[in-house]
């Protein structure tokens, strides 16, 4: 028993998409539809109402006419689950031509507009790279300049030390030559103790 064939109307009731919707899609991806005419109607195989599901979702995603043809004869999306015919019970009302051309503008801004967010994300991602690097960077030079310092604060400390003996060794020299004999033999010589030690 062959399957049963669908009108456009057919289609776009099952699809959930407006009569003027699906022929718009049949006429713009015509190349993705199989048919056979009787007069001047067009009669399709049932796999025709997926194509057109499959159209509708792709078409929003920001992809050219072509890149959404390629998909769809690829098989790349998804396939939709077909519903049967009983089960669905949807009208869809016809959009005005100036409507239609503005949600495919809309479409193309929004693909537009994601498309830049995408680079302006990248350029984000590389310039916190950059900044990682950098902060890094200054890490390493920070611990370089501490360890340094702390090379400087300890020759400083032995500097100090110096210093303060050098003082010393000043004071000693500067004091009057009889006060220092008299602490010089005031060491030497203590009561008990030999002076000549």
């Amino acid at each position: 028993m062959s399957e049963k064939e669908l009108k456009i109307g057919d289609i776009a009731r099952l699809a959930g998409v407006s009569e003027q919707d699906a022929r718009t899609l049949v006429q713009t991806y015509d190349s993705l539809f199989t048919y056979r005419t009787i007069g001047p109607v067009k009669l399709f195989p049932q796999k025709a109402v997926k194509t057109v599901r499959d159209l509708v979702e792709l078409s929003g995603s920001g992809l050219t006419r072509d890149e959404v043809a390629e998909e769809i004869r690829s098989g790349g999306k998804p396939a939709a689950p077909e519903e049967p015919a009983g089960e669905v019970d949807r009208t869809g009302t016809s959009l005005s031509p100036e409507v239609v051309i503005d949600l495919r503008v809309m479409r193309d801004t929004l693909a537009r507009q994601e498309r830049r967010i995408l680079r302006l994300t990248e350029d984000l991602e590389r310039e916190r790279d950059l900044r990682k690097e950098e902060n890094d960077r200054f890490r390493e030079v920070a611990g370089r300049l501490q360890e340094r310092l702390d090379r400087q604060q300890k020759e400083l400390a032995v500097v100090a030390e110096w210093v303060d003996y050098f003082d010393r060794q000043m004071d000693e020299v500067s004091r009057p030559a009889l006060e220092r004999v008299r602490r010089t033999l005031g060491r030497k010589s203590h009561p008990g103790e030999p002076a000549g030690r």
